[in-house]
């Protein structure tokens, strides 16, 4: 054992960093897609209040898109299935709209 204090600096890029975004940790591999830029580009044109991109506990990667607006549900939630995503919208009792658009990632194992 050695008593000298432990210098993390050697290892700053192999750790994981709580509270970054993931494509800060080493863990994360996926560039971000064509498709998956296209639909925040969409978003951008409408009045959102949020928008979150992802990887869901299968190694789905996910772009979240809130918004107050059904109107921007609706057009973007077409707009990312003719882009290839699968879409759930969730609407809470303020009338607050999620849209999940998800894109099933092949490559991560799933959950056993």
């Amino acid at each position: 054992m050695h008593d000298e204090p432990l210098d993390l600096t050697d290892s700053k890029e192999k750790m994981w960093r709580e509270g970054k975004s993931e494509s800060y940790n080493t863990s994360s591999t996926h560039g971000m897609s064509d498709e998956r830029k296209e639909i925040i580009r969409r978003a951008l044109e409408f009045d959102i209040t949020d928008i979150r991109t992802y990887t869901g506990y299968r190694g789905d990667l996910l772009v979240q898109i809130t918004t107050m607006k059904s109107d921007a549900v609706k057009s973007l939630s077409e707009t990312a299935k003719n882009l290839g995503f699968e879409t759930t919208i969730q609407k809470d009792v303020l009338s607050i709209y999620k849209l999940f658009c998800i894109s099933p990632s092949s490559n991560i194992y799933e959950l056993k």
